[in-house]
């Protein structure tokens, strides 16, 4: 691992710090949360993040949808957020925050 690296890791791990899990469906995840939308993304997905973006099962805590449909996350050190795009077709990361 180089410092870019590291650092990068270290700067997730302090954000993550004092976050709230939520066990939702039996397994621990974060809320991830903007000023229209929430979802439930899996905390062993939000953990990868160092590793680079990865493909998640954007899962609300709601009767209406019954797939729920899959989208793209990943960590950005410069910001200190996560951003969140809702296609893994067109990606547009928005910046979402977690509880």
């Amino acid at each position: 691992m180089d410092k870019a690296e590291i650092a990068m890791n270290m700067s997730l791990q302090e954000y993550l710090a004092n976050k709230k899990v939520y066990p939702y469906r039996g397994k621990p995840y974060y809320k991830l949360y903007d000023y229209k939308e929430s979802y439930y993304i899996n905390a062993d997905i939000i953990k990868r993040l160092e590793e680079g973006p990865q493909e998640v099962e954007l899962e609300r805590n709601s009767q209406y949808s019954a797939k729920n449909p899959r989208g793209m996350v990943k960590w950005d050190p410069v910001r200190q957020q996560i951003l969140l795009s809702q296609s893994k077709v067109r990606l547009y990361y928005k910046p979402f925050k977690i509880d």
